[in-house]
């Protein structure tokens, strides 16, 4: 991910945007937009009170998030298109991402909102989820009374097993028409942290109570359940199963719970190399960045390939193939940790391109529009990539 710089937005945001997000907030009023130059605004940002200059950055870092996402900008317009015709042509007539961005937080806020809550789902790591395959394809329980059952049992479990979570919350927000995520908050230990006061320039110590992080993803369309905890494996087969049980009223058995979904693995051989799909509009594909590791002079390695553009498909392999020769490492003891393939696909009368990037247990295309993520499911299934459907 991108690191984070207010002077970047600053310098990407077109001039009448900056001026109509900072009069929202009644600061820099005394600067002029249009005649000001640009080092000027960034010095006159600098001088904003501590506690505003908080308030701004947090709007002005989800900003930046959701402009160097491409598959969040590309929902958000498969959602305007969806819209009335007014709002429609209010995100179209924006060509620039970070415009795009503070037009939907000024006058969308709650579809902002939605975005900037799916945006950290999907950077979460990708290490701590876990899959789960062949589930019913059934509409899960949402009502306040399934979140409240769902939310005590958690509670119950952890606080039985680790003398934590003992308060609870369960938030439900539907992503798309098969999309169903639940957001689990659970209190943890006490703790003492350190921060900085709002009032002075001390730095205070504070004892809090913070919050553990859970999310589950249920997919109705494909019959998965993706869970997101920082507990391992283990703890992940009960959260599952307490999930089947209270939400989709189905009985879940261990060796449903895998540690690996996608076989990227199978990746690093040129025989294996993804194929394009035309019956349903993929009309090529590539895998643009290759990440492994291997045992070497004692210690472990790590070896990262990046092609931003090729001209053959299987250009990234050549590479592969170059670099492991000249250490000398056979290609049966590297291990891929990170595969990212890029998809060409003619969808609605338009041309487009989607990222899909691969851990051994993670994967983006729930970011995407509902058919494209389709699209992507069915490809990495078909390349053999997504293991799970076949297993039971």
């Amino acid at each position: 991910m991108r690191a984070y710089n207010p002077m970047t937005v600053i310098r990407q945001t077109s001039r009448s945007v900056l001026k109509e997000f900072f009069t929202e907030h009644r600061c820099l009023e005394c600067l002029n937009f249009e005649k000001d130059k640009l080092y000027e605004i960034q010095d006159a940002f600098r001088t904003l009170p501590e506690g505003l200059l908080r308030k701004v950055e947090i709007v002005m870092r989800n900003v930046f998030n959701l402009a160097g996402n491409e598959a969040v900008i590309l929902r958000l317009l498969d959602e305007a298109k969806t819209q009335d015709g007014e709002f429609n042509s209010e995100i179209q007539q924006f060509k620039n991402r970070y415009d795009m961005a503070f037009h939907i937080y000024l006058h969308h806020r709650t579809l902002w909102e939605k975005a900037c809550t799916f945006l950290q789902v999907d950077n979460l790591p990708g290490r701590h989820w876990c899959r789960c395959p062949n589930l019913p394809k059934q509409t899960p329980r949402t009502d306040r009374n399934a979140c409240e059952d769902l939310g005590r049992q958690i509670s119950a479990f952890f606080w039985h097993k680790q003398v934590r979570g003992k308060k609870y919350l369960i938030e439900y927000q539907k992503r798309t028409g098969d999309l169903h995520y639940y957001f689990v908050y659970l209190s943890d230990y006490a703790n003492s942290y350190e921060a900085w006061s709002e009032q002075n320039s001390e730095l205070e110590r504070k004892n809090e109570t913070r919050v553990i992080n859970m999310v589950f993803a249920y997919d109705m369309h494909f019959g998965t359940l993706d869970t997101y905890n920082l507990g391992g494996t283990k703890i992940a087969m009960v959260l599952q199963k307490i999930f089947c049980d209270t939400i989709l009223g189905y009985h879940l058995v261990d060796k449903q719970i895998l540690k690996s979904a996608f076989d990227i693995e199978r990746l690093k051989y040129r025989k294996n190399i993804p194929i394009a799909l035309p019956h349903v509009g993929i009309t090529r594909a590539w895998i643009s960045c290759l990440e492994f590791n291997y045992q070497g002079a004692g210690k472990r390695r790590t070896h990262r390939m990046s092609l931003d553009d090729v001209v053959r498909d299987d250009e990234i392999y050549s590479v592969m193939e170059h670099d492991l020769n000249r250490e000398n490492v056979p290609l049966n003891v590297i291990v891929i940790k990170f595969v990212r393939i890029i998809l060409e696909i003619e969808w609605n009368n338009c041309k487009r391109r989607m990222t899909i990037e691969l851990t051994r247990n993670s994967c983006t295309l729930k970011s995407n529009a509902d058919e494209l993520r389709k699209i992507g499911e069915y490809f990495i299934q078909e390349n053999g990539i997504d293991v799970q459907p076949n297993l039971f």
